[in-house]
């Protein structure tokens, strides 16, 4: 008996034999040499040979499922978990990890009746038989027959199935499940990848799945050291950096770390993530941090002379010391260049990476299948969130408790960074945290050299036009830099830009910072400002400072690792931990006297504040929120949310440290989220529904709820392109990708051209921007692209 997988030169028993590569378990061998088994019915080799236009049904789910029928047969350990796993991993191949549909299960019925699957299942010579020489002839027999008894969607059998498995598997179990079909599926995609392009007459290597994820010897960065004369800043520096990697000597998950601004704290961390890899033998360490924009200056200025890579819409680039890597296989035709684009290359290669939440998040614990491939990349990593606060709170109590089944998982660690504590409550699952004391972090809070840096005041409530009163009137008496952080684009950075009559062109922007000059310069850096220009932007702005008045107004791109320090501030509120944040850029290096801090809660056009806005588009924009169980953490977070926004209310005329603004964080904490608890909400996160027929396995898709954060602002993202040359070249690379003629590197060029220059405007301000629309590009996804009329400066 031959059979077919990828035209009529390949080979459906070799194609499945390459994939078993990706089993590290005798159960996992199960499914990965059956994944494919639905290609074996008649109408579907008709297809694949050509004989019809048409794909006769879908293919993955009957391999998915017979597979968990076996396993279930050989009646190992834990039985019903593998059986759970290959179900989701095999269904899930050529989707994502998802509850099984009618439409996912709509081929079963075909596969079911036709005779030639079970001979080719049970030949020992050529079938899955051959390949499983360890599983009884008579299990897969058995299996087999209960796989036909289960196609019809009403059939006692399917009922029984579903039943069994909902009362096998706990809740805190299929957690578990969850991410261990993961880690299958993104071995067996990867390999099913390869050997379906090797099958279908490509130069490729099948190999086993390591070799795509290589450990390299690791070498340790040239540490930081704190420059200048021994003050009593620096050391309270060298304390918390003492008593943390004391903290890190423990055994744990998670590490926790929190500082105010300005102490070294990123150092701290590294160090503490230096001496963890070491300890635990572990082969790269990931430093993510809130935003794209905040990527480039730690990159820039931790890693200058070492093996390290940065992965954010800027780049993506490398330096590297000694020999070069391997660049990406060239692969030709039959539809890969486009799934190469998201497989090719991941954040985590270099033995230092920068990247973003987003991306940890995504690799961790999203269910779509190229994501699950990225994830094997995090493996044997140690793992650093800077600015943790910064991660919604309706997902805390379950990222936390699957970052803990991760790292078992994947042999990982966790350091958590903030400028403000999280207490450790039973909701959030840290009981088990290791953390520096209390009393080694309270004095450092509390000391003069500290929080004497700041006072902030209230300004009340403002409307924009009352806001750039205030700008002005700062410019007219004072040669003082200023720093302006509004929370919103449409209806504040970009109405600022008109009132002061400053143009849309962020490439002539960055040319007038760089002119030399004595007068003051008014300066924007938001998300309008391309990726590409924002490190070259703060950069030229910060050796402005030295010599000239600079006002710089952003959003909150501006809170987090932005080595920048102003005299003074005007700050719209959005919670007490988003103020030290913002506020943490002025004063930084500390003055004679404390410098001031305004914070302002900024009035939209609807009446509604700037924060209560983002609130509200939270509310009705982000599907997560109405969905079980997140709807219930978000009520308790709009009772903490509440709380921050009667503080500002009720702040008056009171001068106020960073030191008190963290203690009222704390107690806000405490009085929401102290006495809740978790019970329920992983059964309502994983359902396995038991009433309805037309689905089986366990509700895994929304674990995107946990993996995708949510953007305040509603737009959709555009391109922006400073001359026509460069759309041009975006252009042709996308031909050659649609055309399946790209190779590696002009792939990866592809990518790096069209996200350094992505944006994200309000939709009802694109039409204010002046742009000249060039075209579309088509992959990822359609994308439109436009050109700054640089022509006219």
């Amino acid at each position: 008996m031959k059979l077919y997988s990828h035209g009529r030169d390949s080979d459906l028993r070799e194609h499945l034999a390459e994939v078993m590569l990706a089993a590290e378990t005798p159960e996992e061998r199960v499914l990965c040499a059956c994944h494919d088994l639905g290609k074996a019915t008649a109408a579907w080799q008709a297809y694949i040979l050509g004989n019809s236009r048409e794909s006769p049904h879908r293919h993955a789910a009957a391999g998915g499922l017979f597979a968990a029928l076996v396993l279930l047969e050989l009646n190992g350990p834990a039985k019903e978990k593998w059986a759970l796993i290959a179900l989701h991993a095999g269904a899930a191949h050529h989707t994502d990890l998802q509850e099984l549909n009618t439409d996912s299960l709509n081929g079963l019925s075909l596969v079911a009746v036709d005779r030639q699957v079970g001979e080719f299942i049970l030949d020992p010579e050529y079938g899955i038989a051959s390949l499983l020489p360890e599983v009884p002839a008579e299990v897969l027999l058995r299996a087999w027959e209960k796989f036909r008894r289960m196609a019809p969607p009403a059939s006692r059998e399917r009922f029984q199935f579903k039943t069994g498995l909902k009362r096998a598997v706990s809740p805190e179990e299929r957690l578990k499940i969850y991410l261990h079909c993961r880690s299958l599926l993104g071995r067996l995609c990867l390999l099913d990848h390869a050997s379906a392009a090797r099958q279908s007459g490509k130069p490729v290597e099948v190999r086993e799945w390591r070799a795509r994820f290589p450990a390299e010897e690791f070498k340790l960065r040239p540490a930081r050291e704190f420059k200048g004369v021994e003050t009593p800043v620096n050391r309270l520096r060298s304390c918390l950096r003492r008593e943390f990697l004391q903290t890190v000597e423990k055994e744990g998950v998670f590490y926790f770390i929190d500082a105010p601004t300005g102490l070294g704290k990123t150092e701290a961390m590294l160090c503490g993530a230096e001496l963890l890899r070491q300890r635990e033998g572990l082969s790269r360490i990931v430093f993510a941090v809130p935003q794209l924009s905040i990527a480039d200056q730690v990159f820039e200025e931790y890693f200058p002379d070492c093996r390290a890579q940065i992965w954010n819409s800027r780049r993506r680039d490398k330096t590297e010391i000694g020999n070069a890597q391997t660049p990406p296989e060239d692969r030709r035709g039959n539809g890969s260049d486009a799934e190469a684009l998201s497989i090719e290359e991941h954040p985590f290669q270099m033995p230092y990476n920068v990247t973003t939440f987003n991306q940890v998040l995504l690799a961790m614990c999203h269910p779509n299948r190229n994501r699950c491939i990225r994830g094997l990349g995090l493996r044997d990593a140690v793992v650093i969130l800077d600015e943790f606060h910064k991660l919604p709170q309706v997902i805390l109590p379950f990222f936390f408790r699957i970052a803990r089944e991760y790292a078992r998982l994947a042999r990982c660690r966790f350091i958590l960074g903030s400028a403000t504590p999280l207490e450790p409550f039973q909701f959030w699952d840290l009981e088990d945290s290791c953390r520096i004391p209390p009393e080694a972090t309270a004095p450092i809070y509390r000391a003069a050299e500290i929080d004497n840096r700041r006072l902030y005041r209230s300004m009340g409530f403002l409307t924009l036009q009352e806001l750039g009163t205030e700008i002005e009137a700062f410019q007219q008496e004072s040669d003082r830099n200023l720093l302006v952080v509004v929370n919103l684009i449409g209806e504040g950075s970009w109405p600022l830009r008109q009132r002061f009559q400053q143009a849309y062109n962020p490439w002539r922007q960055l040319e007038e910072l760089k002119t030399p000059g004595t007068g003051r310069i008014m300066v924007w850096l938001d998300g309008l400002v391309p990726p590409l220009l924002r490190r070259d932007l703060i950069t030229a702005c910060r050796d402005a400072m030295r010599h000239r008045p600079v006002t710089l107004v952003s959003t909150q791109m501006i809170e987090v690792g932005v080595d920048l320090d102003f005299d003074a501030a005007f700050i719209d509120y959005q919670g007490l931990a988003a103020t030290m944040q913002r506020g943490g850029r002025v004063g930084r290096n500390g003055r004679e006297t404390p410098c001031e801090v305004g914070v302002f809660a900024l009035v939209c056009s609807n009446g509604d504040t700037s924060f209560e806005q983002l609130i509200e588009v939270r509310k009705n924009y982000s599907i997560r929120l109405r969905q079980k169980p997140f709807d219930a953490i978000f009520k308790q977070e709009l009772k903490f949310l509440d709380l921050e926004i009667d503080f500002f209310k009720e702040w008056g005329e009171r001068f106020l440290h960073d030191s008190e603004l963290a203690a009222s964080l704390s107690e806000f904490q405490r009085e929401v989220f102290a006495g809740l608890t978790a019970a329920g909400l992983l059964e309502q996160l994983f359902r396995i529904d038991v009433v309805g027929m037309q689905s089986l396995g366990a509700t895994f898709e929304k674990a995107q709820f946990i993996a995708e954060l949510f953007d305040s602002e509603k737009a959709s993202e555009i391109i922006v392109v400073e001359s026509q040359e460069v759309y041009d070249e975006l252009s042709e690379l996308n031909r050659r990708i649609k055309s399946q003629n790209s190779t590696g590197e002009e792939r990866k060029r592809f990518l790096s051209l069209q996200t350094d220059r992505t944006v994200a405007p309000a939709d009802r301000i694109r039409s204010e921007l002046g742009l000249v629309p060039c075209g579309w590009i088509d992959y990822p996804e359609p994308i439109e692209v436009f050109r700054v009329d640089s022509m006219v400066w």
